[in-house]
């Protein structure tokens, strides 16, 4: 009797279960962990982020409707004193997820991020030849996220549905880098940042606001640690000119249960323009 029992709440449970498509609410930009020793050293870099999830790169989607998570982040930074600089980032995502064979509440959620942020910070060798460094940057970001929610319900009957929240950012984010060589780095840095909502459009009822986790939105702050790890490299043909991939991950530490994504990865290229226009040697 009792195998009878509790054999079909299990089956509910999972059907339950498998018929939830997240909608999320936060996805974390790649950090700005620029490498800076002294006043006029300065970093422009462009970087393609992913969460390697569904079809991460451009050119390898199997369909119009495929699981994707990618965009980009541009970021600057220049030191303004021995000890003191400044930096600036741009991000900007294009998403989306399904719900899978199971699922009855949404065919496909398409979203729109954008993220403008600005922040002053501190670096101080911890080596005499500048081999460590340690920095912190304190700032703060304004943007938009958004997405679009096209599906059939349990009935079979079309639906659309739209989101849209104001987002304000503040962050504070402590680095160590090891200059192993002039042209290889690693960092390990973490940052927290704390992310409130405002403004909030939507035309959901107020019964999918609580079934997908969207009416605990507005509520407070949501505080996430994100713990990142970054290596920039170079050659020596190509002064001025290096590379850089980023891992990162993002844990939520504040009580409101919000979907978000937990991971990022990043690639790019990074400008150190003093050293694109500094002449070569025997110039």
């Amino acid at each position: 009797m009792k195998i009878k029992t509790v054999l079909p709440g299990a089956v509910i449970c999972l059907l339950a279960a498998s018929c939830y498509t997240p909608r999320y609410m936060y996805s974390p930009s790649a950090q700005n962990v620029p490498v800076l020793v002294k006043k006029g050293d300065s970093r422009l870099s462009a970087n393609y982020s992913t969460d390697l999830s569904g079809s991460p790169f451009p050119g390898f989607s199997s369909g119009s409707n495929s699981t994707k998570n990618n965009g980009i982040d541009i970021q600057g930074a220049v030191a303004i004193t021995n000890n003191f600089a400044i930096q600036a980032s741009y991000f900007n995502r294009r998403e989306r997820n399904n719900g899978n064979g199971y699922n009855v509440d949404s065919t496909s959620i398409s979203y729109k991020r954008n993220l403008t942020e600005f922040a002053v910070g501190y670096f101080k060798s911890m080596h005499r030849k500048d081999k460590i460094i340690f920095q912190v940057f304190g700032g703060a970001g304004k943007g938009t996220f958004s997405f679009t929610d096209k599906g059939k319900n349990r009935y079979d009957t079309s639906y659309t549905r739209h989101h849209q929240a104001g987002v304000f950012k503040v962050y504070i984010q402590p680095a160590f880098i090891f200059r192993i060589k002039e042209n290889f780095t690693l960092s390990v840095s973490t940052r927290l940042s704390i992310i409130n909502f405002s403004n909030i459009k939507t035309d959901y009822t107020v019964a999918e606001l609580e079934d997908y986790r969207l009416n605990r939105v507005p509520d407070g702050s949501h505080i996430f640690w994100e713990p990142a790890f970054t290596n920039t490299f170079g050659f020596n043909k190509l002064p001025g000119i290096k590379f850089q991939y980023q891992l990162l991950a993002s844990l939520r530490v504040s009580n409101q249960i919000i979907d978000y994504r937990s991971f990022n990865f990043s690639l790019g290229m990074l400008l150190d323009i003093p050293k694109i226009f500094q002449p070569g040697p025997g110039k």
